[in-house]
């Protein structure tokens, strides 16, 4: 098909009213003859009708096949994108309010073309006419015809103007419009301050414990969590939880990105949740604080009151115990010795304070602890993977008498035995043991009596 046949039949579907159609063939008209300014202005026409706000419909809907159709015009559909994106459709109404003079223009502009084409006839018909003596008849022929080509011109200036204005290069620039601030102000307004009524407590729940997001913070990945859900993930594995992107940096860092947004919209639309929520954490926080009922324990070793203990931490459910330790503020947990025969542990234990935490990247750490008090355990438990219990601390009792006498030859045999043990010991090892445990005490002229002021501190700074 040639470019006549594509322009008459786009003229004839646009004519039914079948604008899509109509515009592809109008563009076929210009993708052959891209100088034809009558298809250019009803192409340009067709494309307002798209986005003039007095179109009824939804624009928006017909963009992606715009674009299609304009993909092998480059020029042309640039203009149409910028004509969406750039705000100059704004410009449209004032352009739209030529268009319903846009189709007479192009029909007078055929009459008038084909008065064109008939015009080398007319005067010699006329003349012919004129010379059968009808001078009234031949005045009044003239005048139509002034009033045609007048009638014409004033179309075809009109059409110019208009084909200008359309087709307007996009990279010249051009005046940037005044906004309006009331409407951006309605705008703003709309998007800002959402219905009370619209915030369901179900839409803000973490997706680990199923719970209102509580310290929300969210991964670079762009998901949102819990604090301490986040990070018990992270003491298994160092990925999202969800789509299983790497958060190993977040891990090596310990620094998460606080979703202040989040928490803004939680404490104003969820108020009553908030607090309900808060109150449960602290309940938890209050019952992990408890160094009599749930004591955490370290199943590992052997320690001893004031004795140094450095453990090195890489199972998960001992991170998240020390963690909880430090979270606290108690910073004491309990450390035994394992007993399959009467238990998961032994039956008597030491408290042992954290005095520093060192992190790796990988998520291990190197715990500096020191023995505080001994204890008995009383009932064994579990919580979140590792061991608890409920226990009660052990306090020498005052002796007189035999039982005193007993207790000093005790105490001496003791020191001596110890004493001439580390003294017999090789330098290397001495050296060993001093930077561990430092040196060895003088002997106490009394025992109870330092017991007794150890006890005294321990009620003055209870655990």
């Amino acid at each position: 098909m040639g470019f006549k046949a594509h322009f008459r039949k786009a003229q004839a579907l646009a004519t039914l009213g079948k604008v899509e159609e109509a515009l592809r063939e109008f563009l076929y008209c210009v993708s052959l003859d891209g100088k034809n300014k009558r298809a250019r202005s009803e192409a340009q026409r067709l494309l307002l009708s798209f986005f003039s706000p007095s179109v009824p419909g939804d624009s928006q809907e017909h963009f992606p096949d715009i674009l299609k159709l304009l993909a092998p015009h480059p020029r042309l559909k640039e203009h149409v994108e910028s004509m969406a994106t750039e705000g100059t459709s704004h410009n449209l109404p004032k352009l739209s309010q030529e268009k319903p003079e846009l189709p007479h223009c192009s029909s007078q502009e055929e009459a008038a073309a084909g008065g064109d084409r008939s015009s080398l006839a007319n005067p010699v018909k006329v003349e012919g006419e004129g010379q059968r003596g009808d001078q009234k008849g031949q005045a009044r022929d003239k005048e139509k015809g002034d009033a045609a080509s007048a009638k014409a011109g004033k179309c075809q200036e009109k059409k110019r103007k208009h084909c200008q204005i359309g087709t307007q290069d996009p990279e010249v620039p051009t005046k940037a419009l005044k906004p309006d601030p009331q409407a951006e102000q309605r705008a703003e307004a709309a998007v800002s301050v959402p219905l009370p009524s619209s915030v369901d407590a179900s839409d803000l729940e973490c997706a680990l414990c199923m719970r209102l997001f509580y310290e929300p913070v969210t991964t670079p990945c762009g998901h949102t969590f819990c604090l301490k859900c986040l990070e018990r993930c992270l003491d298994h594995n160092a990925k999202c939880p969800l789509c299983k992107d790497g958060l190993a940096q977040c891990l090596a860092s310990r620094k998460y990105s606080k979703n202040v947004i989040m928490e803004e919209l939680i404490a104003k639309f969820l108020p009553e949740e908030l607090k309900e929520r808060r109150r449960l954490y602290e309940e938890e926080m209050e019952e992990l604080s408890n160094l009599n009922k749930n004591v955490p324990i370290f199943v590992c070793t052997m320690a001893y009151p004031t004795v140094p203990c450095p453990l090195h931490i890489f199972e998960p459910c001992y991170r998240l115990m020390i963690r909880r330790c430090i979270e606290t503020g108690t910073r004491q947990f309990g450390m035994c010795l394992g007993d399959t025969v009467k238990g998961r542990f032994a039956e008597y234990g030491c408290i042992l304070e954290i005095r520093n935490v060192q992190f790796f990247a990988d998520g291990r750490s190197v715990v500096d602890s020191i023995g505080k008090r001994r204890f008995k355990v009383l009932h064994q438990g579990h919580r979140d993977g590792y061991n608890t219990a409920d226990i009660e601390y052990i306090e020498d009792q005052k002796v007189q008498g035999d039982d005193y006498a007993e207790l000093m030859g005790l105490h001496n045999c003791v020191y001596e035995q110890a004493s001439s043990w580390f003294h017999s010991l090789k330098s290397s090892l001495k050296n060993r043991i001093l930077s561990h445990f430092g040196p060895m005490p003088e002997k106490d002229a009394d025992p109870q009596q330092q017991q007794q002021q150890q006890q005294q501190q321990k009620k003055n700074h209870p655990v």
